[in-house]
């Protein structure tokens, strides 16, 4: 194997990852024949090779990258570490495999360009997640694609040099940079000035809404055990060129592009998370197909036989967090408000409440909706209400608990959060001028 002058990690990023080796570490392998058998932000959480159906030998492989980027090793260095082991647990060159239909089928197992694939795509993809950029959207609400510039580059990648992007734009956040096979593409971020300057000079375009540019649309790709159908995010910006996420990769084709964004706002401190994504949701394009999503997920639901997943469906107001903090004493994790099939609507069935199934599908919008925050002291716990014609909602969300579910890319997820326990419909006297309530905060604004 010939010695290439290739850079070491520690040379390309002058400090030891310690953030992308936790990601890459807290992977779970998995034992797949087609790497299409995990789709979307499920490779988070999942370490697949295509082709390798032994857990041991995943796991091992998995190790042996953490190990790399732990000591900076180079790829040279890494092949020749893990090559020896392949070789003699036999996973290299053309070798027969068994499919789950039965047949046998000659594939491509180990080989000197599978090993560079598989450390370029690991590698790339902690790095990326370790230097993602999270929060600081009131400072930097912008954010410039930058491609290599070089004949690597492919055209329709290229074609978004120099364009501008509103970071709190969730269709943004289902197509920005990496979101495709060995895709070198990455973003800057900007303040509102500096889009501003770039924005008034040639070749560089501002763009303060995608949402009609962006869809979801699946396709059909042939693996090694039969074909697959996967969604990928497409863009098509006037005059220029149609850029498609590619399917599989991390996080891209989310047919929930809201859905990243609150998982994001769920990791930063509630009121930076509260206001960024109430700006978000502030953009009529944004709601009306955010609410259509997840309506569609809350209408194939069915509550007698909940397969325990759940849906983001806003987030608690800001001047809320503000008030239950100064005057209940309860500090919020995050603002993220959750909805879930198990705690939400199987119990809202199983409790027979009085409710408008149609009111419960546009969570979202009404989550939207101008509303208040009461104080149940029979309960001793928060409640929001909404106004319901005659009546009103109550929905009462249950703050900073352990919620445990499948996402929407059916990645299982567990941590701290707000989730609907019960949506039911009372009286507007009982609520207002009965002793069960106290008026906390009115909204402010909408």
């Amino acid at each position: 194997m010939a010695k290439s002058n290739a850079p070491t990690l520690s040379t390309m990023f002058n400090r030891r990852p310690d953030e992308a080796i936790k990601y890459l570490q807290d992977k779970k392998p998995k034992a797949s024949i087609d790497y299409l058998e995990v789709q979307g932000r499920a490779h988070d959480h999942a370490f697949v090779i295509a082709k390798m159906t032994d857990m041991d030998m995943t796991a091992k492989v998995q190790q042996s990258l953490v190990a790399a980027m732990d000591q900076s090793l180079s790829f040279d260095q890494w092949q020749a570490s893990i090559e020896p082991y392949l070789k003699e647990k036999g996973w290299w060159g053309k070798q027969d495999m068994i499919m789950d239909d039965g047949t046998m089928k000659k594939v491509q197992l180990g080989s000197d360009h599978r090993l560079k694939t598989i450390y370029d795509t690991n590698v790339n993809q902690a790095y990326h997640k370790a230097r993602e950029h999270k929060g600081d959207y009131d400072i930097y609400p912008y954010a410039m694609w930058v491609s290599r510039g070089d004949n690597r580059v492919r055209p329709s990648h290229q074609a978004l040099d120099g364009q501008i992007f509103r970071r709190d734009d969730s269709y943004y956040e289902s197509i920005k940079p990496r979101k495709a096979w060995r895709c070198r593409c990455d973003e800057i971020l900007l303040t509102a000035e500096q889009a501003g300057a770039y924005g008034a000079m040639d070749n560089y375009t501002i763009h303060e809404d995608i949402s009609s540019y962006v869809t979801t649309e699946s396709v059909t790709v042939q693996g090694v055990n039969g074909a697959y159908t996967a969604p990928v995010n497409i863009m098509r910006l006037p005059n220029k060129p149609a850029y498609r996420t590619d399917p599989g990769w991390i996080h891209a084709g989310d047919t929930l592009p809201m859905q990243p964004m609150l998982d994001k706002a769920g990791q930063v401190p509630a009121m930076l998370g509260a206001n960024s994504m109430q700006a978000v949701l502030a953009r009529e394009s944004v709601l009306s197909r955010f609410n259509e999503d997840v309506k569609n997920w809350v209408n194939s639901v069915d509550p007698a036989r909940p397969r325990g997943e759940f849906r983001h469906v806003g987030v608690v107001r800001p001047e809320f967090i503000q008030t239950l903090a100064a005057q209940k004493g309860l500090e919020l994790e995050n603002a993220v408000v959750t909805l879930h099939d198990r705690i939400s609507l199987q119990h809202l069935a199983r409790a027979h409440k009085n409710h408008d199934p149609e009111w419960v599908a546009n969570i979202v919008r009404n989550m939207t909706a101008k509303h208040e925050l009461y104080w149940d002291n029979i309960k001793q716990a928060p409640v929001l209400v909404f106004d319901a014609g005659d009546d009103k909602y109550k929905l009462i969300v249950h703050l900073n608990e352990r919620v445990k579910g499948r996402d929407v890319v059916d990645a299982k997820q567990n941590y701290i959060g707000n989730v609907i326990r019960t949506i039911g419909v009372d009286t507007a006297t009982n609520i207002e001028k009965g002793k069960s309530f106290t008026l906390l905060a009115k909204t402010k604004k909408l």
